[in-house]
C-alpha cells in the first residue's frame, strides 16, 4: 500500500481553493491536510503538521507566494512546493526558487495528477535516502559503542594466556612488564606472568596514562615507581613498590619521564 502525498492548498481565494481541493479529492493517493489563505498560516500549518507538497497561489496579501515559499524552504522539514497562478511570467522566477511545478489557471485535473506523481516520486525517494541515512547512521554507532565497549575492557583487564588458560589481569595491579627473549614477562602485585605479548603490543594496549616506556626492555606502572636513583650522566635506576626490581631508565627517556611526573 503506497503512502499518500500529504497536501496543503494555500489561497486567498475561496472558489479557488474549492476548486483545487475537488480535484485533489477525485486523485488516488492524495490526503488533503489543510488550507490556508495566505503565507502566514501556511508556514504555520507546515510547522504543526508533516506536509509533503504546498500548492500556492502567487497573487496573496501580507505574504506573496515567493515570499512564502521562501520561507518554506527554510523550515527544518522542508515541503514541496508548486504555484498555481493567473501570471505567466514569472515561471523562470518560480523554478529558481526550488518550485515542483508552476501551473497555470484554470487548472486541470490531468496536470495536477503529473505534479502528485513527479512529488510522490520525490517524497519516496526523500524517504528512500533518510532510511538509508539513518540505518548507516544506526550502524556507525553500534561500531564505535562496540569498539568503546571492547576498549573499556581492555583498558581495565589484560588477557594473558599461558598453560592453557587465560588469566584476564586487571591493569591497575601490573608493576612493570619486561622482555625477555620471545616472551614478555608481565609482574603484578600477587603472580608473574610469561606471556606472548611483545612489548610494542603491550604500550599501545595498556592505559598510557598510567604506563610508560622507560627501557626498550621494559614499560613501568608509574603509580608504583618509589624512586628515582640518579647514577650520575643522566642515567637513572627506577625501585619499584611491592618488588626488588632494578628497573633501567634509558637516557633517551628520562626527560620524557621526569616531565611525565612533574619533576622539575
Amino acid at each position: 500500500m503506497s503512502v499518500p502525498v500529504r497536501v496543503l492548498i494555500v489561497d486567498d481565494d475561496e472558489r479557488e481553493r474549492i476548486v483545487l481541493r475537488y480535484i485533489l479529492e477525485q486523485i488516488r493517493d492524495v490526503e488533503i491536510v489543510g488550507e490556508a489563505v495566505n503565507g502566514r498560516e501556511a508556514i504555520l500549518l507546515c510547522q504543526e503538521k508533516k506536509v509533503n507538497l504546498v500548492f500556492l497561489d502567487i497573487s496573496m496579501p501580507e505574504l506573496s507566494g515567493c515570499e512564502t515559499a521562501k520561507r518554506l524552504t527554510q523550515l527544518k522539514d522542508a515541503p514541496l512546493f508548486a504555484f498555481i497562478t493567473i501570471k505567466k511570467n514569472m515561471a523562470v522566477l518560480a523554478f529558481e526558487l526550488g518550485a515542483l511545478d508552476y501551473i497555470i489557471k484554470p487548472i486541470e485535473q490531468s496536470r495536477i495528477e503529473k505534479t502528485i506523481a513527479r512529488a510522490k516520486f520525490q517524497v519516496a525517494h526523500k524517504d528512500t535516502v533518510e532510511k538509508i541515512v539513518n540505518r548507516r547512521l544506526k550502524e556507525h554507532i553500534d561500531y564505535i559503542l562496540k569498539s568503546y565497549k571492547n576498549y573499556e575492557i581492555y583498558s581495565n583487564k589484560l588477557p594473558i594466556r599461558e598453560k592453557g588458560k587465560i588469566s584476564f589481569v586487571n591493569q591497575s595491579d601490573i608493576i612493570y612488564c619486561e622482555s625477555q627473549g620471545k616472551k614478555v614477562y608481565i609482574c603484578t602485585t600477587e603472580n608473574g606472568y610469561l606471556s606472548n605479548y611483545t612489548l610494542n603490543t603491550l604500550e599501545n594496549r595498556l592505559d598510557e596514562n598510567c604506563f610508560f616506556r622507560v627501557h626498550q626492555a621494559f614499560i613501568v606502572n608509574l603509580n608504583y615507581i618509589r624512586e628515582l636513583i640518579n647514577l650520575g650522566e643522566g642515567s637513572y635506576i627506577l625501585h619499584m613498590i611491592d618488588c626488588d626490581k632494578d628497573i633501567i631508565l634509558s637516557r633517551s627517556k628520562s626527560k620524557l619521564l621526569r616531565g611525565k611526573m612533574g619533576i622539575q
